[in-house]
């Protein structure tokens, strides 16, 4: 509906205000109109969308993503007044063990489940989601990911041999600010661009986390035999990923830009799409058991959306 759209993108208009409000132009002093203003709008659309969401997966999903905002994002830093859990603070002793669970479980441990980045544009942005643009050329574009990747590894270094350089805290504040500033922008222009403007083409953390989950165990078998080429997966998917094409010349979905959505599998009406991650590599019959988690994902685990 026309009003919900507006009311969406209005919210993407009240983050973008509170961030720049915070950070440079300091009109209102409140909690309400700072960095907070993304993750009260996580949770206040993420009640909306656990209430109206038919697909089981992405419901418990969302739940999921919408309580560790309001907690891990929200309440603990405003009570704690510390950036201990902020996995986003590069060098951090977080920040490399969530790279440890992005290997073990794939890029949806942050994008698809703990990601504010990602949160407020599936909670508020539902009314843009089939507003994305697919095809082979935006596909090719995903490569464009890799230039912010470079700036995360090189800081990296920096971090590694000079870190207590003025040069390296500059760098960091700098690179801080473009992508903050990237980030809030791309809400903006959602309406026109899809909901994944920023992560499929921008977001530095996605594409590192791209890049470890690539060689790690998460991906998305199929059963060729199964699949009917409806192409319902590729319309499902915000990321632009040509599922049904992989799925035809490799039997699987392994590739960085996989977010862990579940909008593919969730939707397939024959069931073919699975994910397996590290527990599914596990080979006693206990460890066995936790592929019916909606981690995993396994079974029939909604109607279509």
């Amino acid at each position: 509906m026309k009003w919900v759209r507006l009311f969406s993108y209005a919210a993407f208009v009240y983050a973008t205000l509170g961030y720049y409000n915070q950070s440079y132009f300091g009109w209102i002093h409140s909690v309400w109109v700072s960095g907070n203003s993304l993750a009260i709008v996580i949770v206040i659309f993420g009640v909306w969308r656990i209430a109206v969401e038919r697909s089981r997966y992405v419901r418990i999903r969302i739940g999921v993503l919408t309580f560790l905002v309001a907690t891990w994002w929200l309440l603990v830093p405003m009570l704690t007044r510390s950036s201990l859990l902020d996995f986003h603070v590069i060098g951090s002793t977080m920040f490399f063990a969530y790279l440890v669970t992005v290997f073990l479980f794939g890029r949806r441990a942050d994008c698809g489940w703990n990601c504010t980045c990602v949160g407020i544009r599936d909670t508020a942005g539902e009314p843009f989601r089939r507003n994305t643009p697919s095809g082979e050329k935006l596909w090719m574009l995903r490569h464009v990911k890799w230039i912010p990747l470079a700036l995360i590894l090189t800081y990296l270094l920096l971090w590694g041999f000079y870190p207590r350089a003025s040069f390296t805290s500059q760098y960091e504040s700098i690179f801080g600010q473009v992508f903050a500033g990237l980030f809030f922008g791309s809400l903006l222009i959602v309406p026109v661009t899809g909901n994944r403007n920023y992560c499929r083409f921008l977001c530095p953390y996605g594409a590192l986390y791209g890049l470890v989950g690539r060689f790690g165990f998460y991906k998305i078998q199929a059963d060729k035999e199964k699949c009917i080429d409806c192409g319902v997966c590729d319309k499902g998917c915000e990321m632009g990923i040509p599922v049904s094409s992989l799925v035809k010349k490799y039997g699987q979905v392994k590739v960085s830009d996989c977010v862990g959505c579940g909008r593919c599998v969730s939707t397939c009406p024959t069931e073919a799409l699975k994910f397996r991650d590290v527990r599914s590599y596990l080979k006693k019959p206990a460890a066995r058991s936790l592929e019916n988690l909606p981690l995993i994902g396994n079974r029939k685990i909604g109607a279509r959306t």
